[in-house]
């Protein structure tokens, strides 16, 4: 099998578990301590790694920091897009902002190119994406969910480059992600230590097993798409991974009874045809 398409399969379990990640911090009581946990979960999950493997090279650690920044941002972003709308409304703007801004990200830092196939192949899942989040007939946008989901894409897209480079540059995924896990765990963690204050532990042992789950789906997740973007260009990468889209549409329907219908099927299907032109291209 060929990197492009071990990269390909790599990244769409990445979306699949992403979207499970996803529907479980919409899901949770708390996001912002729930947020917390889940990367406190990461980092021990990963702890192994620590003590069995060297640390990366100095190179990899400007990456690390500069992620660890971003990444934060991302999760204040998407918190507050969770908390002002559906999932079905802003869980697709958030993720499908993310792939043009990412091919621009990346012809500019990294020096990568796209073809007039794969433009246009990322142009139409781009829309497609963001169609899902288009609201039905007789409904309004709420502003300020979709303005936080879009400040959410960009970290995506900006994280997307940052860790491309740092996972490169550390020779090893598996090492790149354990360490972010741990550096990316702390600002967030602080953030609901002082934002909750005496009522931290409470709401903590509330969310705490949801957590775990998340943080194994997230540690999956993000493993899935550094191993992916170590084996392929990252605007191609970030697109497939956008598919968590069409997962989350589906959670969404089952799990939270959001509509699904016709309308978002043919969204879905005019998605897989623009990645396919991202692939053939």
């Amino acid at each position: 099998m060929s990197g492009a398409a071990l990269g390909a399969l790599a990244m769409l379990g990445s979306a699949m578990l992403h979207a499970g990640m996803g529907l479980l911090t919409k899901q949770s009581q708390d996001r912002l301590v729930f947020r917390a946990l889940m990367m406190m979960a990461g980092a021990l999950l990963y702890s192994p790694v620590l003590i069995l493997f060297p640390p990366p090279p100095w190179e990899a650690w400007r990456f690390l920091l500069i992620g660890a920044g971003l990444h934060f941002a991302f999760q204040m972003a998407m918190i507050s897009a969770f908390e002002r709308g559906d999932m079905n409304l802003v869980y697709p703007v958030m993720r499908g902002g993310a792939p043009a801004l990412a091919g621009i990200a990346a012809f500019f830092f990294l020096g990568e190119t796209l073809s007039p196939v794969q433009i246009a192949g990322l142009s139409l899942a781009t829309a497609m994406i963001i169609g899902f989040a288009w609201p039905e007939k007789g409904q309004a946008p709420k502003a300020a969910a979709i303005a936080f989901a879009l400040c959410a894409a960009s970290m995506t897209a900006l994280y997307s480059v940052n860790d491309a480079s740092g996972v490169r540059a550390a020779h090893s995924p598996l090492v790149y992600v354990a360490w972010f896990f741990v550096i990316s765990s702390i600002p967030v963690t602080i953030a609901s230590l002082i934002r909750r204050g005496r009522r931290w532990a409470g709401i903590a042992k509330g969310e705490l097993r949801m957590a775990g789950v998340a943080a194994l789906f997230g540690a999956a997740s993000y493993g899935l798409a550094l191993y992916a973007f170590s084996l392929a260009d990252v605007a191609p990468m970030t697109a497939m991974r956008e598919t968590s889209v069409v997962f989350g549409a589906i959670l969404a329907a089952l799990v939270l009874k959001e509509p699904f219908g016709l309308k978002r099927t043919v969204l879905a299907i005019l998605l897989a045809a623009g990645l396919v032109l991202l692939q053939v291209g």
